[in-house]
Formats: C-alpha cells, structure tokens, sequence
C-alpha cells in the first residue's frame, strides 16, 4: 500500500511540473506576437484605421473639450507609423473625427497626419500617438500641430498690423518667454517675380515677424530665420488662391 502511495504522489508531482512548465512556455517564454498588449485609451492595431478605445477614452475626451476656445478649431492628428500609409492615417483621422460629433459640428474639426515610428512600441502610449490641438485657423494665421503658418498679401511684408496678427503674435511672444523655447521662421513666396527677388522678399518677411516678437520682449537670440523664396510651393501657383496660399512664412518650433 505504501508502495502504491509514493507512485502516486511521485506521478501527481510530475504531472504538476508539466503543467507548471508548460504555463512558463505559454506565458513568460511565449513569442513577442502572443504577448498581452498594453494600450492606452485610444490606439490602433497596427495596419488598420479602427480606433480602439478603452474606458479611460471618455473622461480623456472631456478633457480635450474642455479646452475649448471661441474662434479655435479641434485639430486630430493621426499617426502613420513605419511601413504605413499617409491616406491610412487619413483615414484614421477621419474616425477620431466621429467620435467627436456628438459633441462639435464636423466644421470644428481639421484633420491632419504625421510620421510616428513603430506602431507597436507606442501602442501604449495614452492617445497611441494620435495628437489632439485646439488651433487658430483664419486668414491670416493657421496653426498646425508642428508650425504655424502667417499669409500675405501680394508683393507684401508689413501684414504685421492686422488684428489676428498682433494678437497671436503677442500671445506667442508671451508663450515662447516663458517656456523658453526658441523658434525659426521661413519666409516663402509665389513664383511671380525673378528668383533672387523672390528670396529677398522671403527673408524680409520673416524678419518683419522677428521684429514684431523682439519688441514684444522676445530674445533675438531664440529667432533665426530663412528664406525659400518661390522654392517649396504648398499650392498651384497657376491660380490665383494656390499663389495667395504659397505667399507665407512659416514658423517652426525647435
């Protein structure tokens, strides 16, 4: 009877240890693709346009809306990652887009898109890269979500007068000062005009907006600025709204 006992409990112990080795293999020693994926409250799987959202996704949401202001636009950025498409992330964009229209009419919402690395690595990352910015978007000034855009009139530097102008200029002189970032500013223009004429006209108005800021307290040293002249058009300069479109400066944040 003792001899049937120790069987037992020597064939009940190996089979415990099966058990317990294959749970490692399955859970710990398991291949990268089988793995449990952390995300965060809004994310994608990879190759796909479908937003995933959690139960964390709806107070986040509020939080965004609650940073409303008159005169702004909610801009959703959508992330393409390595080996992905732009119109992927458009489409991506898009969706983010519908999950706000409960809330804001679809001409309060601008799209956009932008190059975010691997897919995986930042699926727990809490909007999985996707951006949300409330921006300025009028005829004189239209933010994006890296750099913001200044537009002038033909053969024109001194735009600098204008309402929505002096008044987001003032506001970015305050914001840059206290964050201590510094900026670059690309002047652009439209083909009219010979070439050289052109990169002067750029250069003078970047240098128009960098005064604007410098006497509004800003540090000469957080400015540089360039020119592109007639080199990187945004839009047909065959038209005359492609030609009011390329007449701009740009400014980046460093």
């Amino acid at each position: 009877m003792k001899k049937i006992l120790a069987l037992f409990t020597v064939l009940l112990f190996l089979l415990l240890v099966y058990l317990s080795w294959n749970w490692y293999k399955e859970t710990v020693l398991c291949c990268d693709d089988q793995k449990v994926i952390s995300r965060g409250v809004l994310s994608y799987d990879c190759n796909t346009d479908i937003p995933i959202t959690t139960e964390g996704w709806p107070q986040k949401k509020e939080e965004i809306l609650a940073s409303i202001a008159e005169g702004r636009r909610l801009l959703v950025v959508a992330p393409y990652f390595d080996g992905e498409t732009k119109e992927l992330a458009l489409a991506r964009a898009g969706k983010v887009k519908e999950l706000f229209l409960d809330k804001l009419k679809a001409e309060q919402i601008e799209i956009g898109t932008y190059a975010a690395g691997n897919c995986q690595e930042s699926q727990s990352d809490v909007f999985h890269k996707s951006l949300f910015k409330w921006v300025i978007r009028n005829e004189n000034v239209v933010e994006q979500h890296d750099r913001v855009l200044i537009y002038f009139e033909y053969n024109k530097t001194k735009e600098i007068d204008s309402e929505n102008l002096t008044n987001y200029l003032s506001k970015l002189a305050d914001d840059l000062k206290l964050s201590g970032k510094s900026i670059n500013i690309v002047g652009h223009t439209d083909k009219d005009g010979d070439t050289q004429y052109n990169y002067n006209l750029g250069l003078e108005r970047a240098e128009q907006i960098k005064k604007y800021l410098v006497v509004k307290g800003l540090e000469p040293g957080k400015i540089t600025t360039d020119s592109k002249g007639e080199t990187q058009p945004i839009a047909d300069g065959s038209t005359e709204e492609g030609k009011q479109l390329n007449r701009r400066a740009e400014i980046e944040f460093n």
